[in-house]
């Protein structure tokens, strides 16, 4: 994932634990503000930095929602992914929108698909791995109340 991402997302810092020791993030990325995506959300979001979860499971639960909303805040900004497997079911897709419409939290889930279309876009050279990022962004916020 980091040379993926890399240069528009760096110093990537793999199982990073929370001052009290208990929670373990997976990944977190220092938003450099190298594209408009990365402009946006840091404008919107506050986000400084990406923090991402990678979950091995087979459906993404409300859990692992709440585990990754309880580290969107100040200190890392309103935005972050969830790296998966399979899509997402339609109750998670809700609840990341209610989040968002209640707290005006982004949090994205991208799964071996996405993971798949990163790596022929980085290999074939004709858009950076960033933009599949951004298309999420796009869909999740279309799909957000106005």
């Amino acid at each position: 994932m980091t040379s993926l991402v890399y240069p528009h997302l760096d110093f990537a810092q793999e199982q990073s634990r929370t001052e009290s020791g208990v929670q373990i993030r997976d990944l977190i990325f220092y938003n450099n503000k190298s594209s408009d995506f990365l402009k946006e959300i840091y404008e919107k979001y506050n986000c400084t930095q990406i923090v991402m979860e990678l979950k091995n499971v087979k459906e993404v639960q409300q859990e692992h929602i709440l585990q990754l909303n309880r580290y969107l805040k100040e200190q890392f900004g309103s935005f972050g992914i969830i790296v998966t497997r399979n899509p997402p079911p339609s109750k998670v897709l809700k609840n990341i929108i209610d989040l968002w419409s209640a707290h005006r939290k982004c949090i994205l889930i991208l799964d071996d698909n996405d993971l798949k279309m990163m790596t022929q876009v980085f290999e074939s050279k004709q858009r950076n791995p960033i933009e599949v990022i951004k298309k999420k962004y796009i869909e999740f916020t279309r799909a957000c109340p106005s």
